[in-house]
């Protein structure tokens, strides 16, 4: 009897350890300034003719409701939430401990499915919003090389000249022919490769693929500043992610079916130490995996000062690329230099402002993995 009883209030204890589920918190553990595309002035990007909008959020809605890994998701919770009315109902008169360890089982697989469900839909909200910033991205990168595309044609067309004029050599101009002709294949490759990311956002979302859809979000950039050190922010985060929390609520499953086994099992040194071996996995399992998100939290708060680094690099020199622009332009109004160094100078600049663009939008995403570690 004295056994029972010790067992008995072992799994109570672990009990209540075990049913903590996972809600994400507003953090305010950095801070963020806003930015806006003042810098942007010679990329043009022109919208769609008869386009249909799309927002991300209309995108984000249609995916949740489409995601077949978030319906599996909800009705593994609902059917876990039945288990364990059952088994709340079976030892509401009364109970073996046993029914009070099932019980404490079928509770922690309930937690465990509601935090797996939780992380299914924010993931498939990340990755909606992947796929629909790669077709922005896309999309602006074909303007930028159609851009470029009118200087290779100038290109082209004044070595056509030289050459009839002996200036140059024939395979000087097959070199220059051999340039356009690459550049025409970028265009097209990247018309390509949006249509294919197209495709990609059609299965997410269920669209027409054949529908002409016009994909709009603002990039907006917001450098990082931690109110606390990296290693206490780092450490916030593996204690309250959802997937360290599903294997926390497997050590302490594990737990108390072994303090059941030792205090109520007859004596059996194989019984024993398989309930202890159970919880020796379990808890390598999880300082595993907190190892492996302390690595990867680590990388990305290195990959997002890499990039707020080079964004700035990048906005010093766009503003180099824009001086030499109005020099460029200078020169040619006083007739000093010709219209394709001018062309030449404001693709410069266009590469320049895309760069930056792509860059913002990739810190978007960085950051929000940061702040939501189990996106990573």
């Amino acid at each position: 009897m004295k056994k029972s009883m010790i067992a008995f209030l072992l799994i109570v204890a672990m009990a209540a350890n075990s049913v903590t589920v996972f809600a994400q918190e507003a953090t305010e553990e950095y801070v963020a300034s806003e930015d806006t595309l003042g810098f942007l002035t010679v990329l043009q990007i022109p919208e769609k003719k008869d386009a249909i909008e799309l927002t991300l959020q209309e995108a984000t809605q249609k995916a949740l409701s489409r995601s077949t890994a978030l319906k599996t998701s909800n009705m593994d919770l609902n059917i876990s939430a039945e288990k364990l009315e059952d088994e709340e109902n079976s030892i509401a008169g009364g109970h073996t401990f046993e029914q009070l360890l099932n019980y404490i089982k079928q509770n922690a697989s309930y937690t465990t499915s509601k935090l797996n469900q939780q992380v299914t839909e924010e993931s498939v909200k990340f990755s909606l919003k992947q796929v629909y910033i790669e077709i922005i991205n896309k999309e602006r990168e074909i303007a930028l090389t159609k851009m470029s595309l009118k200087t290779a044609e100038k290109e082209l067309l004044i070595a056509r000249t030289k050459q009839k004029l002996g200036l140059i050599s024939e395979q000087e101009l097959k070199n220059q022919e051999l340039s356009y002709q690459k550049t025409l294949a970028s265009v097209e490759q990247e018309e390509i490769a949006v249509q294919n990311a197209y495709r990609s956002l059609a299965e997410l979302i269920g669209m027409d693929i054949d529908e002409n859809y016009q994909l709009t979000l603002e990039p907006v950039y917001e450098p990082l500043e931690l109110k606390v050190t990296l290693d206490t922010y780092i450490t916030s985060k593996i204690n309250t992610d959802p997937n360290i929390k599903q294997q926390q609520i497997n050590v302490d499953t594990a737990t108390s079916e072994a303090k059941f086994t030792h205090a109520s099992v007859p004596e059996s040194a194989t019984a024993d130490q398989e309930a202890d071996n159970s919880v020796a996995k379990a808890e390598l399992t999880l300082s595993d995996q907190k190892s492996s998100l302390r690595t990867k939290l680590q990388n990305c708060y290195d990959n997002i000062i890499q990039l707020e680094t080079s964004y700035q690099n990048n906005l010093t020199e766009l503003e180099t690329l824009k001086q030499q622009l109005a020099i460029a332009e200078k020169k040619y109004q006083l007739q000093q230099n010709t219209e394709l160094e001018v062309l030449e100078a404001k693709q410069n600049v266009a590469a320049k402002e895309s760069e930056i663009i792509g860059q913002m939008y990739e810190h978007m995403l960085l950051l929000e993995q940061f702040e939501y570690s189990y996106l990573l």
